[in-house]
């Protein structure tokens, strides 16, 4: 990641000249300036409230330099970057002679945990009260990670099985929300990636049944048993929704 903005080099004030004002200006100032600014429009990606807030890493195909920025409106063109990222991109100047970048993109985590971090043989617990397949993937009214995360697209929300997380990293939940864990089941070594969706109240984890449990419970012992001792890990989730674009300044 290149230089972080600071408040006097802002491209505008995010409280009035953004369409993502309305969801994202009450963030800490921190929160606002720690990466450069972006409009965003995909077909393949999250669109209007859901990519707000969001952040996107570019590669430019060219030279290889790359950031990460967070999505701060819509763009009927791609992606329009703030100007101080677009020639921190633009190492050969190539791009302003053309007027725009052919970039890779994909979404990251904007605040994820440092992969490989996680417990050994801790208990994981299986929950029926999220019922994704059945309620197409419809985040419950009730689940911590609903407004941060439930109006994110179909296809993000579906990518993993879903996890309540209560484990030693859980003191602030809502920084937990939408990160990504390799769960082993310690008895088989059966392991699956899975999404923190919720809170749990014991264990470390809270597994949904059908998408996260069961598929690791490959002897059944679990089902049996009320539970799983497993070990799990933040890993980074492959969000990628990108493919080569042509993305103009």
């Amino acid at each position: 990641m290149g230089p972080q903005p600071t408040p006097d080099r802002l491209p505008t004030p995010w409280e009035r000249d953004n369409a993502c004002a309305e969801y994202n200006a009450d963030e800490p100032i921190e929160w606002r300036n720690k990466y450069y600014w972006a409009a965003f429009g995909d077909s393949h990606g999250p669109v209007g409230k859901e990519a707000c807030g969001l952040c996107v890493n570019v590669t430019n195909t060219a030279t290889g330099d790359e950031t990460t920025v967070i999505i701060v409106g819509p763009s009927n063109s791609g992606l329009d970057l703030d100007e101080p990222v677009f020639h921190q991109l633009d190492r050969d100047g190539q791009g302003e002679v053309v007027g725009h970048l052919v970039v890779n993109y994909k979404l990251v985590d904007c605040d994820p945990k440092p992969a490989g971090l996680g417990e050994t043989n801790v208990l994981a617990y299986y929950s029926e009260d999220y019922n994704p397949l059945e309620n197409n993937w419809i985040y419950p009214s009730h689940a911590t990670c609903n407004a941060l995360d439930g109006c994110k697209h179909f296809e993000w929300r579906k990518r993993y099985g879903w996890t309540g997380y209560c484990g030693k990293y859980g003191s602030n939940a809502e920084k937990n929300c939408g990160q990504c864990l390799k769960v082993t089941n310690t008895r088989s070594d059966d392991s699956i990636i899975v999404r923190i969706t919720d809170t749990c109240g014991t264990g470390a984890l809270e597994l949904d049944y059908e998408t996260a449990f069961k598929p690791i419970d490959t002897d059944l012992q679990g089902h049996k048993d009320g539970h799983l001792t497993v070990n799990y890990e933040f890993v980074n989730c492959d969000d990628d929704v990108g493919s080569p674009l042509v993305y103009s300044q």
